[in-house]
């Protein structure tokens, strides 16, 4: 199986048979309820049972518990846009096991549901069946109140998702459960079990703490831009797509090559055919120039982040991502990386940034 295709239809796991009254959901309530009823319910089902007919439904939700998922959609819209092609976010869905008869056995809500190739699935306004329909590329859970390693990450694991989040958000909550500390985790199945690794397979080479980071920021910072467009482009390659392949950002792509063309053809009739046109070549080239070094200073400050949160962790990268953009000389982000692999802390690698002009040549540490 592949990250980026569907998702096997059959699990390889053994189906998982525990009685539904011995199961424990931490923030939940038990309540008995038909799936009539919980079709008609307005709280947050985290799990039914048909045979016992009980329903788990979460007892908190609001704003820091919802708010990971939108997050999460918004920055699948910033790839969408670099990759040239859709990935849908369907949000919290229905996960269904149906009987031999058709109905409804198990049914699990998520909180976010994501296809990377959303035409392989057309939804019918009820569920993702298992065994009918592929399953999502990756499936995230917050657990701000709730903690799914409590029997709903067995489920998943024996109904064969290929790819899960398990999102902490910062935000404190009371009722949390004990152990679970703020970060993201990902499990991915491997041999019909579970593996947690520190980047996702879907979303190529992207980290869990710079997922974490991103879902919590009140506004996308720079790093989290950056990180999203390498996704971006990394998708992209596979599929063979980019920016110009996206409908809007090739139309606004056209616009403002249409316009530069305009104005050029204006500035040649003013200042004559041949003038004008050596300018324009002299002033592309300059622009030219311009934009490959401009991209290569951010792929750089890029590559320092990641190795920054690879040694250290992802509240050093993102303090050194603001330090970085005062930046502008390549000789100067080559000696921060010098940085990186000599500092033994982030504190001290932070420190040093502190005390140094970012706006100038860093060659040379300041002394002390």
């Amino acid at each position: 199986m592949t990250a980026h295709s569907p998702a096997s239809l059959m699990p390889t796991a053994p189906p998982f048979e525990d009685p539904a009254l011995e199961f424990d959901f931490p923030g939940c309530d038990a309540e008995r309820m038909t799936w009539q009823e919980v079709e008609g319910s307005e709280g947050r089902i985290e799990f039914w049972d048909a045979a016992s007919q009980t329903a788990w439904i979460a007892r908190e939700g609001g704003p820091d518990h919802a708010g990971p998922s939108g997050q999460l959609a918004a920055m699948l819209e910033r790839i969408c846009l670099v990759r040239g092609s859709p990935i849908r976010a369907y949000g919290a869905t229905y996960l269904m096991e149906r009987d031999a008869q058709g109905k409804p056995r198990r049914v699990m809500m998520a909180d976010q549901t994501i296809y990377l190739r959303p035409r392989v699935w057309k939804s019918d306004g009820m569920a993702i069946v298992k065994g009918r329909d592929p399953l999502p590329d990756v499936i995230m859970e917050v657990d701000h109140t709730t903690d799914v390693r409590r029997n709903k990450l067995e489920v998943y694991q024996s109904w064969g998702f290929p790819e899960l989040w398990v999102e902490v958000p910062n935000a404190v909550a009371r009722s949390r459960p004990k152990g679970l500390e703020p970060g993201l985790t990902i499990h991915v199945l491997e041999d019909g079990a579970y593996t947690r690794v520190s980047r996702s397979r879907a979303f190529p080479e992207w980290p869990a703490g710079l997922i974490h980071l991103a879902l919590n920021e009140p506004e996308l910072s720079s790093l989290t831009m950056g990180e999203l467009t390498r996704v971006g482009r990394a998708l992209g390659e596979r599929e063979g797509t980019g920016p110009d392949d996206d409908l809007l950002l090739s139309a606004f792509r056209r616009q403002a090559r249409l316009a530069g063309h305009a104005q050029g053809r204006a500035e040649g009739r003013t200042l004559g055919r041949e003038e004008g046109w050596r300018e324009g070549q002299e002033e592309g080239r300059r622009q030219g120039r311009q934009d490959g070094i401009q991209a290569r200073l951010a792929d750089h400050r890029a590559l320092l982040a990641r190795q920054t949160l690879r040694k250290f962790d992802a509240e050093t990268a993102r303090q050194l991502a603001q330090r970085l953009q005062g930046i502008r000389d390549l000789a100067a982000l080559a000696a921060v990386g010098d940085w990186i692999i000599d500092c033994a802390s982030g504190s001290e690698l932070i420190s040093r940034l502190t005390a140094s002009d970012v706006s100038g040549d860093l060659s040379q540490p300041p002394t002390p």
